[in-house]
């Protein structure tokens, strides 16, 4: 079958899913060569392989799927530009793979690097599942949720903080980080926005409110400002003041050493206010 009738078939499958199920309402695919079963609806594709679908576009040496199953996969070195469900896309990636059923997902592997939304992003894997789906809108599907395995780097560029962690799962609210759970060898880095040094902190849990302001640690943590050191159980990071909160086993190193085996304190890391 002919690269033409390969694009008519794809099209046909996007175009109803936009009536179904409020997929994307076109979609393209060019390669230098092709081939389709039409029987099964699987195709392979290779040579400055092309896709556009909803405002995302994706180029690869080598991409292949299934039309029925409005699903295709791209390897051999990818890169993803536009916007995906809304959210501006800048992304390289060693494989990438998209799904329009249901709750469209597009996930990336193979060290991932780039930008979603207002997010900066080195990792091992990403995945992205748009806003939407089946049934009615709501204010909760308006968002992007996105998983994150082997997070070597993710900056929240907008507000000047930068995590790491074994893994992330959190929201994109409209391309800005909202909200984020971070597991196993956390680590966050903020920096002012007005005066005052940078605040590196590491621990073995994390979340990560927008609206509440605050990124909460747990699980012996450690926060280094300049040549001071503050040791506690858990520690509450205000980065719009600089500002961090610790409570439980806490010990504060600089000159000397201040040590309690449970209180509250809050500290800026500059001055110390004892609760």
């Amino acid at each position: 079958m002919g690269l033409a009738a390969l694009l008519a078939l794809w099209l046909a499958g996007a175009a109803f899913a936009v009536d179904e199920q409020g997929l994307p309402d076109k979609a393209k695919l060019s390669a230098n060569r092709m081939r389709f079963d039409s029987t099964t609806g699987d195709f392979l594709a290779e040579g400055e392989v092309l896709i556009t679908a909803d405002g995302l576009t994706v180029r690869a040496p080598r991409g292949s799927g299934n039309v029925p199953r409005r699903e295709a996969a791209f390897d051999s070195g990818v890169t993803a530009s536009g916007t995906w469900m809304g959210d501006a896309v800048d992304l390289r990636a060693g494989r990438l793979t998209l799904n329009f059923a249901e709750a469209p997902a597009c996930r990336l592997q193979d060290g991932v690097k780039g930008a979603v939304g207002t997010m900066g992003l080195d990792a091992d894997r990403l995945t992205l599942i748009g806003a939407g789906g089946v049934g009615s809108p709501t204010e909760e599907d308006q968002q992007t949720k996105f998983w994150i395995v082997g997070a070597h780097r993710l900056e929240d560029r907008s507000r000047g903080l930068t995590f790491g962690a074994d893994s992330i799962e959190g929201v994109l609210r409209e391309g800005a980080l909202a909200s984020m759970t971070a597991k196993d060898r956390v680590w966050v880095r903020g920096r002012p926005k007005q005066s005052g040094e940078p605040v590196s902190i590491n621990g073995d849990h994390a979340l990560y409110s927008l609206q509440r302001g605050s990124v909460v640690l747990s699980g012996r943590v450690v926060a280094v400002q300049g040549g001071r050191t503050l040791r506690s159980d858990s520690i509450v990071y205000f980065p719009d003041q600089n500002r961090v909160e610790a409570l439980g086993g806490i010990t504060r190193n600089e000159s000397g050493t201040v040590s309690a085996d449970r209180a509250e304190i809050t500290i800026d890391l500059k001055r110390e206010r004892r609760k």
